[in-house]
């Protein structure tokens, strides 16, 4: 971005002053300023006046270049997956955009207002065959959640007209896919009891993991069966974790078993109810306290 005329003028007029060469020449004192030196129809004023006007002339052109190319990089370079989430996270709910092209003004706009406005907080993209499918979610509470209906109508029309020609999109803003698990936790009696709560503590360390577990996945992340289990394995009291069955659902109906790892079509899943979390306490017994 070009400085101003001004800024460039200061900066010549403080390395004049600050030579020692100079500075003897002239007779003024270390830490002088220039206009106290010098008038403003002196001639080294107008001098400098004229090298930061041609100076700044370069700097505007070529930040006029950088736009013109800018803009042609923009038209001739097929978009990646990580700009369409990125536009997509950019979309501004209640805002046009700048006419014939992909971004919003947003200028004289604070950084929270233009935060408010965005109401896509989760975004990932991903390409099946011809299509170019875009999850996206709000947020609520802290977590991911649709976007309102009239607010998505209003999200496909900017993707649309944003998007490459010729490109086909399909948006997901589905609610968050259910997720449930059947397991046997073998534990340690002396640390908990056979509901899973810690005697030091009083709280679930198994179901809370499981929940935190799900929620922490990333957006559109993958989910696996091993990396639960590895994370469950960490707990005190907590001897064998047996997974025995982990499924997921759209629709909390229809439900299919995840085969060692799993990506949710809505980008997110949740643990719905307690139910969902089939769990049996075991107290673990070593084969030395066995006949």
């Amino acid at each position: 971005m070009a400085r101003t005329i001004a800024e460039i003028k200061a900066e010549i007029a403080a390395q004049f002053m600050s030579d020692d060469i100079i500075r003897q020449k002239y007779g003024f004192p270390e830490g002088a300023e220039f206009d106290s030196v010098f008038s403003k129809i002196s001639i080294e004023n107008l001098l400098f006046y004229i090298v930061a006007t041609c100076t700044w002339t370069v700097e505007k052109l070529f930040d006029a270049h950088k736009q013109e190319l800018t803009a042609l990089l923009e038209q001739m370079k097929p978009h990646s997956r990580m700009w369409y989430a990125t536009k997509a996270k950019a979309f501004m709910l209640g805002k046009a955009l700048v006419t014939d092209t992909d971004y919003y003004d947003v200028s004289g706009m604070t950084d929270e207002e233009i935060a408010a406005m965005r109401i896509v907080k989760y975004a990932a993209v991903v390409e099946v065959g011809s299509v170019v499918y875009i999850k996206i979610a709000g947020e609520t509470d802290g977590e991911p959640a649709p976007i309102p209906e009239l607010s998505y109508e209003g999200f496909k029309d900017y993707m649309r007209e944003v998007k490459d020609a010729g490109v086909m999109i399909e948006v997901v803003n589905e609610p968050a896919e259910y997720f449930r698990i059947t397991m046997t936790i073998y534990y340690d009696p002396m640390v908990m009891d056979n509901t899973g709560m810690a005697f030091a503590t009083g709280a679930t360390p198994v179901q809370d993991t499981i929940k935190m577990f799900i929620k922490n996945l990333p957006f559109n992340g993958e989910y696996r069966n091993v990396s639960l289990v590895d994370a469950l394995q960490k707990i005190e009291g907590v001897v064998i974790p047996e997974l025995h069955l982990a499924e997921t659902s759209r629709n909390g109906a229809e439900w299919q078993e995840v085969n060692a790892k799993a990506i949710p079509v809505s980008g997110y899943y949740k643990i719905y109810t307690g139910s969902d979390m089939n769990l049996t306490f075991t107290p673990y017994e070593t084969i030395s306290n066995r006949l």
